[in-house]
Protein backbone atom coordinates (compact mmCIF):
# COMPACT_ATOMS: atom_id res chain seq x y z
CA UNK A 1 0.00 0.00 0.00
CA UNK A 2 1.50 3.26 -1.14
CA UNK A 3 2.03 5.82 1.76
CA UNK A 4 0.60 9.34 0.42
CA UNK A 5 2.01 11.44 3.28
CA UNK A 6 4.68 12.80 1.15
CA UNK A 7 3.05 13.60 -2.06
CA UNK A 8 1.93 17.19 -1.34
CA UNK A 9 6.10 17.78 -0.78
CA UNK A 10 6.85 16.12 -3.50
CA UNK A 11 4.76 17.79 -5.93
CA UNK A 12 5.71 20.76 -4.35
CA UNK A 13 9.42 20.41 -5.11
CA UNK A 14 8.34 19.52 -8.64
CA UNK A 15 6.56 22.46 -9.31
CA UNK A 16 9.63 24.64 -7.75
CA UNK A 17 11.95 22.94 -9.67
CA UNK A 18 10.41 23.51 -12.82
CA UNK A 19 9.75 27.21 -11.71
CA UNK A 20 13.38 27.42 -11.43
CA UNK A 21 14.49 25.94 -14.92
CA UNK A 22 12.03 27.90 -16.46
CA UNK A 23 13.33 31.10 -14.85
CA UNK A 24 16.95 29.98 -16.00
CA UNK A 25 15.65 29.31 -19.60
CA UNK A 26 13.56 32.55 -19.65
CA UNK A 27 16.70 34.76 -21.88
CA UNK A 28 16.97 31.76 -24.64
CA UNK A 29 13.39 32.00 -25.49
CA UNK A 30 11.44 35.30 -24.25
CA UNK A 31 12.04 38.10 -26.99
CA UNK A 32 11.68 41.57 -26.03
CA UNK A 33 8.95 43.65 -27.65
CA UNK A 34 9.27 46.83 -28.50
CA UNK A 35 6.66 49.32 -27.79
CA UNK A 36 4.35 50.02 -29.86
CA UNK A 37 4.79 52.68 -32.79
CA UNK A 38 2.62 55.67 -32.77
CA UNK A 39 0.07 55.46 -35.72
CA UNK A 40 0.27 59.03 -36.47
CA UNK A 41 2.57 62.10 -36.79
CA UNK A 42 4.69 62.60 -34.10
CA UNK A 43 6.78 66.07 -34.42
CA UNK A 44 9.00 67.60 -31.73
CA UNK A 45 11.62 70.58 -31.36
CA UNK A 46 14.42 70.29 -29.84
CA UNK A 47 15.90 71.63 -27.36
CA UNK A 48 18.22 74.41 -28.10
CA UNK A 49 21.17 76.84 -26.94
CA UNK A 50 22.07 80.31 -28.19
CA UNK A 51 24.13 82.47 -27.23
CA UNK A 52 23.40 86.43 -26.99
CA UNK A 53 24.43 87.72 -30.59
CA UNK A 54 23.69 84.50 -32.14
CA UNK A 55 20.97 83.09 -34.15
CA UNK A 56 18.15 80.57 -33.26
CA UNK A 57 16.71 77.89 -35.77
CA UNK A 58 14.24 76.42 -34.54
CA UNK A 59 13.78 72.89 -35.43
CA UNK A 60 10.35 71.14 -35.95
CA UNK A 61 11.35 67.25 -36.54
CA UNK A 62 9.61 64.13 -37.40
CA UNK A 63 10.28 61.43 -35.21
CA UNK A 64 9.10 58.43 -37.69
CA UNK A 65 8.62 58.65 -41.62
CA UNK A 66 4.99 59.30 -42.23
CA UNK A 67 3.91 60.68 -45.94
CA UNK A 68 2.47 63.38 -45.38
CA UNK A 69 -0.14 64.81 -47.89
CA UNK A 70 -0.72 68.06 -46.08
CA UNK A 71 -0.53 70.02 -42.87
CA UNK A 72 -1.77 73.23 -40.94
CA UNK A 73 0.29 73.87 -37.66
CA UNK A 74 0.85 77.01 -35.70
CA UNK A 75 4.50 77.52 -34.04
CA UNK A 76 4.88 79.85 -31.04
CA UNK A 77 8.01 81.51 -29.66
CA UNK A 78 7.28 84.73 -27.90
CA UNK A 79 10.43 86.04 -26.26
CA UNK A 80 11.35 89.58 -25.83
CA UNK A 81 15.55 88.82 -26.40
CA UNK A 82 14.59 87.29 -29.70
CA UNK A 83 14.03 89.51 -32.79
CA UNK A 84 11.97 89.54 -36.15
CA UNK A 85 11.78 86.17 -38.33
CA UNK A 86 14.40 86.20 -40.63
CA UNK A 87 14.15 82.91 -43.02
CA UNK A 88 11.96 79.99 -42.86
CA UNK A 89 13.18 76.95 -44.80
CA UNK A 90 10.62 73.81 -45.77
CA UNK A 91 11.92 70.57 -46.21
CA UNK A 92 10.86 67.22 -48.40
CA UNK A 93 13.33 64.78 -49.59
CA UNK A 94 11.38 64.97 -53.45
CA UNK A 95 11.35 68.81 -52.99
CA UNK A 96 7.42 69.00 -53.61
CA UNK A 97 6.75 70.43 -50.47
CA UNK A 98 5.47 74.22 -50.49
CA UNK A 99 3.49 76.21 -48.09
CA UNK A 100 2.68 79.23 -46.59
CA UNK A 101 3.85 80.81 -43.14
CA UNK A 102 1.26 83.75 -41.93
CA UNK A 103 3.45 85.68 -39.19
CA UNK A 104 2.51 87.08 -35.87
CA UNK A 105 3.86 88.32 -32.84
CA UNK A 106 6.21 85.79 -31.57
CA UNK A 107 4.03 83.02 -33.58
CA UNK A 108 3.79 81.24 -37.22
CA UNK A 109 0.81 79.68 -38.66
CA UNK A 110 2.05 77.43 -41.59
CA UNK A 111 -0.23 75.38 -43.99
CA UNK A 112 1.61 73.04 -46.25
CA UNK A 113 1.52 70.36 -48.78
CA UNK A 114 3.04 67.90 -50.91
CA UNK A 115 1.50 66.80 -53.80
CA UNK A 116 4.24 63.98 -54.31
CA UNK A 117 3.74 62.54 -50.76
CA UNK A 118 7.22 63.11 -49.61
CA UNK A 119 7.15 65.26 -46.65
CA UNK A 120 7.59 63.70 -43.64
CA UNK A 121 9.41 60.47 -45.03
CA UNK A 122 12.44 61.45 -44.02
CA UNK A 123 14.20 61.53 -40.15
CA UNK A 124 17.61 63.09 -41.17
CA UNK A 125 16.48 66.49 -41.61
CA UNK A 126 13.42 68.28 -39.99
CA UNK A 127 10.46 69.49 -41.95
CA UNK A 128 10.97 73.52 -41.32
CA UNK A 129 13.08 75.43 -39.65
CA UNK A 130 12.48 79.42 -38.71
CA UNK A 131 15.87 81.52 -38.08
CA UNK A 132 15.51 84.23 -35.43
CA UNK A 133 18.31 86.07 -33.91
CA UNK A 134 18.60 86.07 -29.97
CA UNK A 135 19.48 90.02 -29.17
CA UNK A 136 22.63 90.72 -28.14
CA UNK A 137 22.03 92.35 -25.01
CA UNK A 138 20.07 89.33 -24.07
CA UNK A 139 20.94 88.14 -20.69
CA UNK A 140 22.48 84.20 -20.32
CA UNK A 141 20.14 81.72 -18.70
CA UNK A 142 17.11 82.88 -19.61
CA UNK A 143 14.92 81.03 -21.49
CA UNK A 144 11.58 80.95 -23.77
CA UNK A 145 9.40 78.14 -24.65
CA UNK A 146 9.50 76.94 -28.56
CA UNK A 147 5.96 75.63 -28.78
CA UNK A 148 3.80 73.42 -31.27
CA UNK A 149 0.00 74.41 -30.57
CA UNK A 150 -2.11 71.54 -30.40
CA UNK A 151 -5.16 73.11 -31.15
CA UNK A 152 -4.21 74.22 -34.54
CA UNK A 153 -2.27 71.10 -35.47
CA UNK A 154 -4.01 68.82 -38.60
CA UNK A 155 -1.86 66.99 -40.64
CA UNK A 156 -3.48 64.63 -43.43
CA UNK A 157 -2.46 61.25 -45.18
CA UNK A 158 -2.02 60.14 -48.30
CA UNK A 159 -6.14 58.86 -48.51
CA UNK A 160 -6.97 62.15 -47.15
CA UNK A 161 -7.51 61.58 -43.60
CA UNK A 162 -6.04 63.01 -40.58
CA UNK A 163 -3.40 61.79 -38.55
CA UNK A 164 -3.82 61.72 -34.91
CA UNK A 165 -0.81 64.06 -33.59
CA UNK A 166 1.96 63.73 -31.20
CA UNK A 167 3.63 67.12 -30.18
CA UNK A 168 6.48 67.69 -28.58
CA UNK A 169 7.89 71.43 -27.42
CA UNK A 170 11.81 72.41 -26.26
CA UNK A 171 13.36 74.89 -24.85
CA UNK A 172 15.55 77.82 -26.19
CA UNK A 173 18.16 78.42 -23.35
CA UNK A 174 20.46 81.81 -23.78
CA UNK A 175 24.00 80.44 -23.57
CA UNK A 176 27.01 79.34 -24.84
CA UNK A 177 29.53 81.03 -27.66
CA UNK A 178 29.23 79.79 -30.59
CA UNK A 179 25.81 79.99 -33.34
CA UNK A 180 25.58 79.51 -37.29
CA UNK A 181 23.58 82.34 -38.66
CA UNK A 182 23.43 81.48 -42.39
CA UNK A 183 25.39 79.50 -44.69
CA UNK A 184 26.06 81.21 -48.19
CA UNK A 185 25.34 79.84 -51.01
CA UNK A 186 23.14 78.14 -48.99
CA UNK A 187 20.50 75.96 -51.54
CA UNK A 188 21.08 74.14 -54.84
CA UNK A 189 23.79 72.62 -56.72
CA UNK A 190 26.95 74.13 -55.68
CA UNK A 191 30.69 73.36 -58.24
CA UNK A 192 33.42 71.89 -56.47
CA UNK A 193 35.90 74.22 -55.65
CA UNK A 194 33.35 76.81 -55.10
CA UNK A 195 33.36 79.43 -51.47
CA UNK A 196 31.01 78.13 -49.36
CA UNK A 197 30.58 81.09 -46.82
CA UNK A 198 29.59 79.59 -42.81
CA UNK A 199 28.67 82.82 -40.78
CA UNK A 200 28.32 83.24 -37.18
CA UNK A 201 29.43 83.80 -33.99
CA UNK A 202 31.72 82.62 -31.58
CA UNK A 203 34.42 80.88 -34.11
CA UNK A 204 37.69 79.95 -33.00
CA UNK A 205 40.29 79.72 -35.24
CA UNK A 206 41.28 75.92 -34.97
CA UNK A 207 37.40 75.42 -35.58
CA UNK A 208 36.25 72.06 -37.21
CA UNK A 209 33.41 71.88 -39.91
CA UNK A 210 31.58 69.04 -41.12
CA UNK A 211 29.20 69.00 -43.83
CA UNK A 212 27.15 65.74 -44.07
CA UNK A 213 27.76 63.74 -47.13
CA UNK A 214 30.51 66.00 -48.22
CA UNK A 215 34.82 66.17 -48.12
CA UNK A 216 35.69 69.74 -47.42
CA UNK A 217 38.83 70.31 -49.83
CA UNK A 218 40.12 73.43 -48.07
CA UNK A 219 38.52 75.37 -44.76
CA UNK A 220 39.80 79.09 -44.35
CA UNK A 221 39.10 80.88 -40.87
CA UNK A 222 38.18 84.17 -42.00
CA UNK A 223 37.10 86.12 -38.20
CA UNK A 224 34.95 84.88 -35.15
CA UNK A 225 32.13 85.59 -37.64
CA UNK A 226 33.16 83.76 -40.98
CA UNK A 227 34.53 80.57 -42.20
CA UNK A 228 35.29 79.73 -45.74
CA UNK A 229 35.26 76.21 -47.14
CA UNK A 230 35.29 74.43 -50.52
CA UNK A 231 34.23 70.83 -51.35
CA UNK A 232 36.01 68.02 -53.44
CA UNK A 233 32.58 67.63 -55.39
CA UNK A 234 29.21 69.43 -56.69
CA UNK A 235 26.95 69.09 -54.10
CA UNK A 236 23.16 70.63 -53.61
CA UNK A 237 23.19 72.31 -50.21
CA UNK A 238 19.94 72.46 -49.73
CA UNK A 239 18.68 70.77 -46.24
CA UNK A 240 21.96 69.84 -46.28
CA UNK A 241 23.12 69.42 -42.59
CA UNK A 242 26.47 71.59 -41.29
CA UNK A 243 27.99 71.77 -37.89
CA UNK A 244 30.88 73.55 -36.66
CA UNK A 245 33.04 72.29 -33.69
CA UNK A 246 35.21 74.32 -31.21
CA UNK A 247 38.07 71.45 -30.35
CA UNK A 248 39.04 73.53 -27.10
CA UNK A 249 35.48 73.63 -25.43
CA UNK A 250 33.85 70.65 -27.76
CA UNK A 251 31.08 73.13 -27.85
CA UNK A 252 29.07 72.45 -31.46
CA UNK A 253 26.77 74.44 -33.40
CA UNK A 254 24.44 72.64 -35.91
CA UNK A 255 22.50 74.76 -38.77
CA UNK A 256 20.76 73.14 -41.68
CA UNK A 257 21.00 74.87 -44.68
CA UNK A 258 18.98 76.75 -47.47
CA UNK A 259 19.24 79.71 -49.79
CA UNK A 260 17.90 82.86 -47.93
CA UNK A 261 16.06 85.04 -49.93
CA UNK A 262 15.51 88.91 -49.47
CA UNK A 263 12.28 90.25 -50.53
CA UNK A 264 11.37 93.09 -52.83
CA UNK A 265 9.22 95.54 -51.69
CA UNK A 266 6.21 95.15 -49.30
CA UNK A 267 2.63 94.16 -49.99
CA UNK A 268 -0.16 96.92 -49.13
CA UNK A 269 -2.14 94.26 -48.10
CA UNK A 270 -1.45 93.72 -44.68
CA UNK A 271 -2.64 89.92 -44.31
CA UNK A 272 -0.47 89.46 -47.81
CA UNK A 273 2.84 91.59 -46.36
CA UNK A 274 2.98 89.40 -42.97
CA UNK A 275 2.96 85.81 -45.23
CA UNK A 276 5.93 83.98 -46.15
CA UNK A 277 5.71 82.09 -49.20
CA UNK A 278 7.48 78.97 -48.52
CA UNK A 279 8.53 77.35 -52.63
CA UNK A 280 9.06 73.66 -53.55
CA UNK A 281 12.23 73.50 -55.64
CA UNK A 282 10.85 73.29 -58.87
CA UNK A 283 11.32 76.09 -61.48
CA UNK A 284 9.00 77.70 -64.07
CA UNK A 285 9.59 79.03 -67.08
CA UNK A 286 5.60 78.81 -68.17
CA UNK A 287 3.35 78.23 -65.72
CA UNK A 288 -0.12 79.30 -65.17
CA UNK A 289 -2.91 79.95 -62.09
CA UNK A 290 -6.44 80.19 -61.49
CA UNK A 291 -7.04 83.19 -59.12
CA UNK A 292 -10.49 83.02 -56.72
CA UNK A 293 -11.67 85.70 -56.03
CA UNK A 294 -15.24 84.99 -53.91
CA UNK A 295 -16.58 86.71 -50.64
CA UNK A 296 -13.17 87.24 -48.08
CA UNK A 297 -11.25 85.24 -50.27
CA UNK A 298 -8.39 86.18 -52.60
CA UNK A 299 -5.74 85.39 -54.66
CA UNK A 300 -2.03 86.57 -54.72
CA UNK A 301 1.11 85.48 -56.16
CA UNK A 302 4.81 84.83 -55.17
CA UNK A 303 7.86 84.70 -57.41
CA UNK A 304 11.56 83.72 -55.92
CA UNK A 305 14.60 83.86 -58.33
CA UNK A 306 17.40 82.06 -56.59
CA UNK A 307 20.02 82.63 -59.46
CA UNK A 308 22.52 84.73 -59.67
CA UNK A 309 21.57 86.80 -62.63
CA UNK A 310 17.84 88.96 -62.65
CA UNK A 311 14.81 87.20 -64.45
CA UNK A 312 12.51 88.93 -66.98
CA UNK A 313 9.01 88.08 -65.87
CA UNK A 314 6.04 88.79 -67.88
CA UNK A 315 2.49 88.32 -65.73
CA UNK A 316 -0.62 88.36 -68.33
CA UNK A 317 -3.96 88.50 -66.70
CA UNK A 318 -7.34 86.68 -69.04
CA UNK A 319 -10.59 86.42 -68.51
CA UNK A 320 -12.22 83.41 -68.68
CA UNK A 321 -13.24 82.97 -72.54
CA UNK A 322 -9.04 84.01 -73.26
CA UNK A 323 -9.36 87.51 -73.78
CA UNK A 324 -6.23 89.56 -72.55
CA UNK A 325 -7.42 92.19 -69.54
CA UNK A 326 -3.48 92.81 -68.73
CA UNK A 327 0.11 92.11 -69.21
CA UNK A 328 2.96 93.03 -66.76
CA UNK A 329 6.47 93.00 -67.01
CA UNK A 330 8.82 93.52 -64.11
CA UNK A 331 12.74 92.42 -63.65
CA UNK A 332 12.96 90.16 -60.56
CA UNK A 333 16.31 90.45 -59.16
CA UNK A 334 18.99 87.80 -58.46
CA UNK A 335 18.23 86.29 -55.00
CA UNK A 336 15.35 87.64 -54.30
CA UNK A 337 11.01 87.35 -54.08
CA UNK A 338 8.53 89.17 -54.24
CA UNK A 339 4.89 88.97 -52.69
CA UNK A 340 1.77 90.39 -53.83
CA UNK A 341 -2.10 90.44 -54.09
CA UNK A 342 -3.11 89.69 -57.34
CA UNK A 343 -4.69 92.99 -57.44
CA UNK A 344 -1.11 94.50 -56.76
CA UNK A 345 0.36 92.80 -60.01
CA UNK A 346 -3.05 94.43 -62.10
CA UNK A 347 -3.74 97.67 -60.76
CA UNK A 348 -7.19 98.68 -61.28
CA UNK A 349 -7.55 95.70 -63.13
CA UNK A 350 -8.87 92.64 -61.31
CA UNK A 351 -12.52 93.17 -59.98
CA UNK A 352 -13.10 92.61 -56.12
CA UNK A 353 -15.27 89.32 -56.22
CA UNK A 354 -17.29 86.89 -58.48
CA UNK A 355 -15.04 86.55 -61.29
CA UNK A 356 -13.06 83.72 -63.08
CA UNK A 357 -9.44 84.52 -64.48
CA UNK A 358 -6.58 82.80 -65.37
CA UNK A 359 -2.90 84.03 -64.96
CA UNK A 360 0.15 83.07 -67.32
CA UNK A 361 3.23 83.67 -66.14
CA UNK A 362 6.48 83.15 -68.29
CA UNK A 363 10.37 84.02 -67.45
CA UNK A 364 13.99 83.54 -67.99
CA UNK A 365 15.95 82.35 -66.11
CA UNK A 366 13.77 80.08 -64.82
CA UNK A 367 11.92 81.04 -61.36
CA UNK A 368 9.86 79.70 -58.57
CA UNK A 369 6.24 80.33 -58.29
CA UNK A 370 3.52 79.97 -55.63
CA UNK A 371 0.27 80.96 -55.92
CA UNK A 372 -1.87 82.16 -52.87
CA UNK A 373 -5.57 81.96 -51.94
CA UNK A 374 -6.15 84.53 -48.50
CA UNK A 375 -9.13 84.65 -46.67
CA UNK A 376 -8.93 88.19 -44.89
CA UNK A 377 -12.25 86.94 -42.82
CA UNK A 378 -9.93 83.77 -40.80
CA UNK A 379 -6.59 85.47 -41.50
CA UNK A 380 -5.33 82.26 -43.60
CA UNK A 381 -3.19 82.28 -46.71
CA UNK A 382 -2.91 78.62 -48.16
CA UNK A 383 -0.29 77.35 -51.29
CA UNK A 384 -1.96 77.13 -54.02
CA UNK A 385 0.88 75.32 -56.82
CA UNK A 386 1.79 76.44 -60.07
CA UNK A 387 0.21 74.19 -63.28
CA UNK A 388 2.16 73.56 -66.50
CA UNK A 389 -1.18 72.96 -68.74
CA UNK A 390 -3.56 76.12 -68.46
Amino acid sequence: MTDTRFLPRFFSAIVRRSLFVSLLLAPSYLVAVDPPVFPGVELRIPDETVPPGGMLQLKVEITEPKPILKGGQKSRFQANFLGPVQGIALFSPLGDASGTAVLSKGAAQFSLSSPLLSMGTSIDYPVLTIAMPVKATAIPGKTANLVLDPSLSQWIDPAGQNYPVLLTNGILTVGGTLSIANIVPGGGVVPAGTKIAILGVGFQPDAKVQINEAILATSTYVSANEIDVTLTTDINMTARRVRVINPSTNEKAEYFSYQRTATMGRSKHALIAATVPLFAQSTWTLAYFKPVLTGSLFSGLALQNEAGTDAKVRLQLFDSGGTLLATRNLKLLANKRMTRDLAEFFIGVVPATGTTLKVTVTSGPPIQLLGLLGNDVLGTVDPQDPSPVP
